[in-house]
């Protein structure tokens, strides 16, 4: 183990019959007998039947926020309001993407950066009237309008009751497991699907962020699933820095060079890992070899690899 220390909502309602939405129901381990999909909420009813969108209505429902979803293996969402005397005061949206790793890079992208986290799903936070969380493939989101003297308290366990009801694990994508875990910055771990760093050459980006030597760094991980892909992506990126006009050092297996679009934040060191590409912004070939190793190591006792 290295020490870092050392180096506008348009909303177009469509109403879908009670079979539609068990589709999703029993995509998330539930069945008609279980008594419905959303959990039932005192003093409140529930507006008609549920909304289903797949990745052609969308739009109807989110607007310019639907390709960013999509983005991120989109695959169906389910929407059920509340209402008392006759108002809508409770929204929750159910969002199925096409896997875990994809549910948690949308949630990451609408994450504040310092927020009030609850222990729901695999990770969530609270914000006045809001309750957001992943768990699998699901990513929820809750918006309440209505006034409530312990509102925190009430959509928490409202959050985990529906928690409970989808399919799948709480965990992280296992390959933030392989980033060093010493003076990493919590909540500050996300996925980036595609044009990571503004490049369309870089995707499948694992990241989080790091305090070294009394300064924020970045330390992110490609994993697209096969040591070619990765090589290209890093061949890529040297040929844009090449193309840029900056001096490129390589040296066994490792390139390093300052990316003109982030010239603040130092020298960025790449690594091929054989399947995978390391890269950390502003630290020395010391501790940046230390790091390199460090995932290597982790890398070779994952199984199955990624």
């Amino acid at each position: 183990m290295i020490s870092w220390s050392e180096g506008g909502m348009s909303r177009i309602f469509v109403f879908v019959s009670v079979g539609a939405i068990f589709g999703l129901a029993m995509a998330c381990g539930m069945s008609e007998g279980d008594g419905g999909f959303f959990p039932t909420v005192d003093g409140l009813s529930t507006r008609g039947e549920a909304e289903l969108y797949d990745s052609e209505t969308l739009f109807e429902y989110i607007n310019g926020a639907a390709e960013s979803y999509l983005a991120y293996g989109f695959e169906e969402l389910a929407v059920q309001s509340y209402e008392e005397d006759g108002e809508v005061v409770l929204a929750v949206d159910v969002y199925r993407h096409r896997d875990g790793v994809h549910a948690f890079g949308i949630y990451c992208q609408e994450r504040p950066d310092e927020g009030q986290f609850v222990d729901v799903g695999t990770e969530g936070y609270y914000q006045s009237g809001v309750i957001n969380f992943f768990k699998g493939r699901y990513y929820v989101k809750m918006l309440n309008y209505r006034q409530l003297d312990d509102e925190r308290d009430e959509l928490v366990a409202l959050a985990g009751r529906l928690a409970a009801r989808l399919d799948g694990e709480t965990g992280f994508p296992r390959a933030l497991d392989l980033l060093p875990q010493s003076d990493r910055i919590p909540h500050s771990e996300r996925y980036i699907a595609r044009d990571f760093l503004g490049h369309e050459f870089l995707h499948s980006a694992f990241v989080a962020d790091y305090l070294i030597n009394g300064a924020r760094s970045q330390v992110f991980l490609l994993a697209p699933g096969n040591a070619a892909a990765g090589r290209e992506m890093l061949n890529a990126y040297k040929a844009y820095a090449e193309g840029k006009s900056e001096v490129v050092t390589s040296a066994e297996g490792t390139i390093s060079f300052v990316d003109p679009y982030y010239r603040s934040n130092g020298t960025l060191r790449l690594a091929d890992l054989d399947g995978a590409v390391l890269g950390i912004f502003g630290v020395d070939a010391d501790t940046f070899d230390s790091a390199t190793e460090e995932v290597r190591t982790a890398m070779e006792a994952t199984d199955p690899p990624l």
